[in-house]
């Protein structure tokens, strides 16, 4: 029991390591969720090009991007205090700026690149699935709760992995939607 690891040692590693400790969650986090949604779809294989895709996308845009902007750029914005005030500034940044313009294009973005399509009709994509998916309805109905709870209670240096647990069902449910045209051509092609 010499190398057993605690939840004090759990935490001790994402406040000494946040940035390796975010880009490994978020990594694995898209990896599994991805993995699920595939099955869920009852596809005959799992593909390892959309699982790159959101492993990438989930480990190093999401991760990363999530310890820049709770670590740095919401305290230069927003301060460090955790009034109601901020904590109400802070989810209505990262949900009405941040979702739509810096957190879901670059999935499609990623995903046109591990598809070897252009990058226009990847964010093409992103437009179709706000306008005809309920996209940015079902990232908000997710995240502006979680982004409270996540704001207010919970110690900043386990942010970062509170939120990779709540985004293992949005990965789910945002691989499920970004795939799906890519299901429904299969479907209308068979």
């Amino acid at each position: 029991h010499k190398h057993q690891m605690t939840l004090s040692d759990m935490s001790d590693l994402y406040a000494n390591f946040p940035l390796q400790s975010a880009i490994l969650t978020c990594g694995v986090k898209a990896h599994v969720a991805d993995g699920i949604a595939q099955v869920r779809s009852e596809t005959d294989k799992l593909e390892f090009r959309r699982n790159l895709a959101y492993v990438l996308y989930g480990g190093i845009f999401v991760g990363g991007m999530c310890h820049l902007e709770y670590d740095y750029i919401f305290p230069a914005l927003f301060g460090n205090d955790h009034s109601i005030t901020t904590i109400f500034e802070e989810v209505i940044f990262d949900n009405f700026i941040s979702a739509p313009l810096f957190w879901l294009p670059p999935a499609y973005v990623v995903k046109a690149a591990v598809y070897d399509y252009p990058m226009k009709e990847g964010l093409e994509k992103y437009v179709h699935d706000i306008k005809h998916k309920g996209l940015l309805t079902k990232y908000l109905s997710i995240w502006i709760p979680a982004q409270s709870i996540s704001f207010s209670v919970i110690p900043e240096h386990l942010r970062i992995v509170f939120m990779a647990s709540v985004s293992f069902f949005w990965f789910i449910l945002f691989s499920t939607v970004a795939s799906g045209e890519a299901n429904e051509n299969n479907e209308s092609s068979a």
